[in-house]
């Protein structure tokens, strides 16, 4: 059979029907060409299909962002197993994609955190557009600015011993150091007033940044006989969280008398 006419019995033995094939090379060329066609037909109707199908699965799908390298994304990641609560962040970020995994999928690069670089895979449904606050631009700026500048204050001291500097550079460079030498001055004189000043109070705390630029917790100190409103900083001096710890084992810092503790 095979698209043939059956051929009855008697034709089969007398072999009648039989004719000659022709040349080789037209009968090749005749049959690539109908497999090319085939191919093609067969081709067309995948497509098709697979459109039908990705309509009838996605039908209540809303995705109309498309990603690219270097986008900067939030990832779909909630908590899970026994330990999960639900004051846990459900969105990991900001990330940014690195190449395409194929198949929707995406190699991603975490940049909330530091140290060595933390590289993941997702897919395009957990992913959505990252987009920095346009408030917290400036502030940023600023920041960075302000870094740069605490920066350059530290680096005086190294920069003038250079060989090419101007008399209002090295004007402008001496004042910083005649500032730093009255500071440490100052500062000399008020640990020797906070070692003799007798028994202390805890005024009030502050995060204020180290000469390293992190941010270390302060407190504020100031003699029990002193007024609590009182007005200018004399008699009141800054300590770290450790030289209070030690002020606290030497008994030395109590609570204020004179502020009642609300129940």
């Amino acid at each position: 059979m095979m698209g043939r006419r059956l051929r009855p019995p008697n034709e089969l033995l007398r072999r009648t029907a039989v004719t000659e094939a022709g040349e080789l090379m037209p009968y090749h060329e005749r049959l690539l060409f109908a497999m090319e066609r085939s191919h093609a037909c067969a081709e067309a109707a995948r497509v098709k299909e697979q459109e039908r199908q990705a309509h009838y699965y996605n039908r209540r799908v809303r995705q109309k962002r498309t990603f690219a390298v270097c986008d900067r994304v939030w990832v779909y990641n909630p908590p899970r197993g026994p330990k999960a609560t639900k004051f846990v962040h459900q969105w990991q970020g900001p990330m940014r994609i690195v190449e395409s995994a194929g198949y929707e999928n995406f190699v991603l690069e975490r940049e909330d955190k530091t140290g060595a670089p933390e590289v993941l895979i997702a897919h395009v449904s957990f992913l959505v557009s990252y987009h920095h606050p346009e408030s917290l631009l400036q502030q940023a700026a600023n920041d960075l600015k302000a870094e740069l500048e605490d920066e350059g204050a530290g680096s005086n001291g190294a920069a003038a011993g250079a060989p090419i500097r101007t008399a209002t550079a090295a004007r402008t460079a001496a004042a910083p150091r005649a500032t730093t030498k009255r500071r440490r001055g100052a500062a000399s004189s008020s640990r020797a007033a906070l070692a003799t000043s007798g028994r202390l109070v805890e005024t009030r705390r502050r995060r204020k940044p180290n000469s390293a630029g992190q941010y270390v917790l302060k407190h504020e100190l100031r003699p029990v006989g002193r007024d609590r409103s009182g007005s200018g900083d004399g008699g009141r001096w800054w300590v770290s969280t450790s030289e209070f710890d030690r002020l606290w084992q030497d008994g030395r810092v109590v609570e204020d008398p004179t502020v009642e503790e609300v129940v």
